[in-house]
């Protein structure tokens, strides 16, 4: 595992906050080119959730909503193939708990010439 230069991790944050800081409901397809075909997810709460479970979320989430970022570290396990970890607490509106640790599995589509999330996992941060 190697660490990544700091344009890629730049780009793969914006990505990451891409993904919640979105309204998808005026841009479905950019969702769909985001998310890879066989994304899966595991919540914070322990429960695995399909492509289609994380999308419906992201097209109902409230768009106002915010989250702020930190701890970033993004690693190379391929060529094609980069794990990113970072910290998130939403912050609009404010929430009271520590936030969450998260893990995302990047993949670069040579299909799609970009990169999709195919897997993402959530801890609550203690």
């Amino acid at each position: 595992m190697t660490l990544v230069p700091d344009n890629l991790l730049a780009a793969m944050q914006q990505l990451e906050q891409q993904l919640l800081h979105t309204d998808f409901s005026q841009a479905r397809q950019q969702l769909d080119s985001l998310l890879a075909t066989d994304f899966q997810e595991v919540s914070a709460a322990g429960q695995v959730t399909t492509r289609q479970q994380v999308i419906n979320w992201l097209l109902q989430k409230d768009p106002t909503h915010r989250w702020q970022f930190s701890q970033w570290q993004l690693s190379e396990l391929a060529p094609a193939v980069r794990l990113l970890r970072y910290h998130a607490v939403q912050s609009v509106p404010p929430s009271h708990s520590k936030g969450a640790l998260h893990v995302s599995l990047w993949c670069f589509s040579s299909e799609q010439q970009a990169w999709q999330l195919r897997f993402h996992q959530s801890s609550k941060a203690s």
